[in-house]
């Protein structure tokens, strides 16, 4: 079977690639043919741009009439995908929807990025202004989860997160402690630092520290991982992704928050989720901000899928629904880190998504050790709310003073 895959590939693709784009060519593993992509592309003229071994896949330069042979005449298993550029980032959605829901509602609702002004050293130099109070220094998301039980036992200290975003500010005073490390997949090798801001709010969510002063996050000491997978401009190759959760397997990862969307479905994204969580990561996504179906790859039954609500328990009126959203989480009015240094509000599923992957850091630390384990755990822990529909909510919104070490 494998050297019939490998001739067959060579046999398609043995044509002139001047006008080459990329394209992501996967081979089912069950049909056990590891391609030795390298002696593929000696013989079909191709270029190989790196490989993916643990989807058994490639991304490969073709031009046109190459990809278009590939997919005509190809064989069973392989799977052939442009890697297309994709906005994975969608809060002007978020923001849309609140600035309609505050016309119908009377209720005034603050700009979407900047409601908390932004200082070098906010923490020490002035108290940080809040839409919804805050209970010490957890903003009203992560008291709304009630980790403080937890905290007694674990504050997530050793647990390795991998925020698959625009990158983390490192030099942020709320997470430099618990920062660990990061990864350029967009230009591997490059600085891995955020310059969007994204994913620096998303890391204070989950792991701001717990230092009597500013914010803190639900898991306050686990091991950030900056990976940044997303441009400035909040868009990315879906190849970048791939190696980014490429990336986190090799690493040993032992969860994954991805606050990004997509309405496609994409066979090489998927098969990537599958290999994460096969080798025990957790994958946490963000269901989406259209208002309409849940969005990929929180779709995908191997996800932990996080809606959004408001401060009152109702879901929030951007947020993606369907039966694959498995709880729901703080989402709007979000205070968090911000990459000049300070903090500021966000509203989306982006947001209510870190709350679930700091949950199931702590969860990490109290034995819960599979992601089958961890997912159903937080759902099991889950408190619906009231005059919201299942497929707003899934299980409800978590609350980690009922999750008990496991057994």
């Amino acid at each position: 079977m494998r050297k019939l895959i490998f001739a067959f590939l060579c046999t398609v693709l043995c044509v002139s690639a001047a006008d080459a784009k990329r394209y992501i060519v996967t081979v089912e593993n069950n049909t056990r043919a590891k391609i030795n992509w390298d002696a593929f592309t000696t013989r079909s003229g191709g270029e190989v741009v790196n490989t993916f071994d643990f989807i058994n896949g490639a991304l490969l330069d073709l031009s046109e009439e190459q990809a278009q042979r590939l997919m005509d005449r190809r064989a069973p298993g392989i799977t052939i995908e442009e890697d297309v550029v994709i906005k994975w980032l969608n809060q002007a959605s978020a923001v849309n929807a609140l600035k309609k829901y505050s016309g119908d509602s009377g209720k005034k609702v603050p700009s979407a990025v900047s409601v908390v002004k932004s200082t070098p050293k906010p923490a020490d130099e002035q108290p940080l202004k809040t839409t919804f109070p805050m209970e010490g220094e957890m903003p009203w998301g992560v008291a709304r989860l009630k980790p403080q039980q937890l905290w007694k036992i674990t504050e997530g200290e050793g647990v390795k997160v991998a925020v698959i975003d625009t990158g983390i500010n490192p030099e942020h005073p709320e997470l430099k402690v618990n920062y660990a490390g990061g990864y350029n997949s967009v230009k591997p090798g490059a600085s891995a630092k955020d310059d969007h801001g994204h994913g620096t709010h998303v890391a204070g969510i989950i792991a701001a520290v717990h230092d009597g002063k500013g914010i803190t996050g639900v898991a306050p000491r686990a091991e950030l991982y900056g990976i940044k997978a997303i441009a400035r401009d909040g868009a990315g190759e879906l190849s970048a992704i791939l190696r980014a959760v490429e990336w986190s397997i090799k690493n040993k990862m032992n969860i994954i928050n991805m606050s990004i969307s997509v309405g496609s479905d994409y066979v090489s994204l998927h098969k990537a989720l599958i290999s994460a969580v096969e080798n025990g990561i957790t994958v946490v996504c963000a269901a989406g901000n259209d208002s309409g179906p849940v969005n990929y790859p929180a779709k995908y039954d191997e996800t932990i899928a996080v809606s959004a609500c408001s401060p009152d328990d109702f879901s929030a009126p951007f947020t993606s629904k369907g039966p694959e959203v498995d709880v729901m989480a703080p989402g709007m009015y979000v205070p968090s880190t911000s990459v000049n240094g300070g903090y500021e509000e966000m509203h989306g599923t982006s947001q209510a998504c870190p709350h679930v992957a700091g949950l199931a850091a702590l969860l990490y630390n109290i034995g819960y050790k599979t992601p089958a384990q961890i997912k159903d755990a937080i759902k099991n822990s889950a408190e619906p709310a009231m005059f919201v529909p299942a497929n707003e909510q899934g299980a409800g919104i978590p609350d980690a003073s009922k999750i008990k070490k496991a057994e």
